[in-house]
């Protein structure tokens, strides 16, 4: 495949030239991490989260997410090799439309594979295709999009689903950074994929609870204080917990997020359901207009 290629599935099931792609807004959520099997679960929890506040069907929303782990475990197997890479995910609305969208940067996928006695798309693209709505996918040098979409009302006559690969930098392979725009669907999708965490370290019951709070307090407070109103939330697993990394933040934007989590008779909810918690300089402070920072805060499992 060729750079720039790219198929679309509308749902007759015939297929168009791809014309110029019409960029979306900013994704409503951009998953950044390793591609490893363990991090499928991750976007999957994401993708829980983002149905949930959309009020999409319990049947609906498994549809989605077993394409969503299909299209993810592909680019997991198939993009690297025995070698490491980045696993980019977006979750967008558009037009009445959810739109999934699973990005590598590696060797990627072949449609049309040249040994196989199974359906034309192999039986993993021919499960995608028949659960969404529609279906794309593009390749080249630049790596792999596979991109979905899932009617939500039906009501609006949508514009063709456009895949087309833009070569970009790669996102650092050993990092798992999610990205949010502001609303209830942060608070869902960060929730959903911080409890995960939590469970994979063996948190109780009590500090599981800790970390959803921990996890609210960021997502309703932590973009007023960023410079674009975009939160980021960087996820490093460590043992017996994990550390939660949010930023970049405006100056003093770690500690005014730090006071806007408390509560009467419960003082700061980061400072006290945090095992510790830092602020950290980003950047040069002549280059970005006064600086930027991170907040970092870091949980792990209580005794006693």
């Amino acid at each position: 495949m060729n750079d720039g290629t790219s198929t679309s599935t509308p749902p007759d099931g015939g297929r168009e030239p791809a014309p110029e792609r019409s960029l979306l807004d900013v994704p409503n959520v951009r998953f950044t991490l390793p591609a490893i099997p363990a991090n499928v679960a991750l976007v999957r929890q994401a993708l829980a989260g983002f149905a949930d506040e959309l009020g999409v069907d319990p049947a609906r929303a498994a549809d989605m997410k077993i394409a969503l782990t299909e299209a993810c475990t592909n680019a997991v197997v198939h993009a690297y090799g025995d070698g490491d890479g980045p696993l980019e995910v977006t979750m967008s609305v558009d037009h009445g439309r959810l739109i999934l969208s699973v990005r590598d940067r590696g060797h990627g996928l072949r449609p049309l594979p040249s040994e196989s006695e199974g359906p034309p798309l192999g039986f993993g693209l021919a499960l995608i295709a028949s659960l969404s709505d529609e279906f794309g996918i593009a390749g080249g040098h630049h790596g792999t999009e596979v991109r979905l979409a899932f009617s939500l009302d039906g009501a609006e006559e949508s514009p063709p689903l456009i895949v087309q690969l833009t070569p970009g930098e790669a996102p650092a392979a050993d990092e798992v950074v999610l990205a949010l725009t502001p609303g209830d669907q942060a608070a869902s999708v960060l929730g959903r994929v911080v409890s995960l965490v939590a469970a994979r370290a063996d948190f109780s019951i009590d500090r599981l609870s800790d970390a959803q709070i921990v996890s609210d307090a960021i997502a309703g407070s932590a973009a007023n204080h960023t410079p674009d109103g975009y939160l980021r939330v960087g996820i490093e697993e460590r043992e017996g917990g994990f550390e939660l990394l949010i930023g970049p933040l405006v100056r003093g934007g770690g500690e005014s997020l730090i006071r806007d989590t408390e509560l009467p008779g419960l003082g700061r909810l980061l400072e006290r359901l945090s095992d510790e918690l830092s602020v950290e300089p980003l950047g040069d402070d002549d280059s970005d207009g006064g600086g930027s920072e991170l907040l970092r805060a870091r949980l792990g499992e209580r005794v006693g």
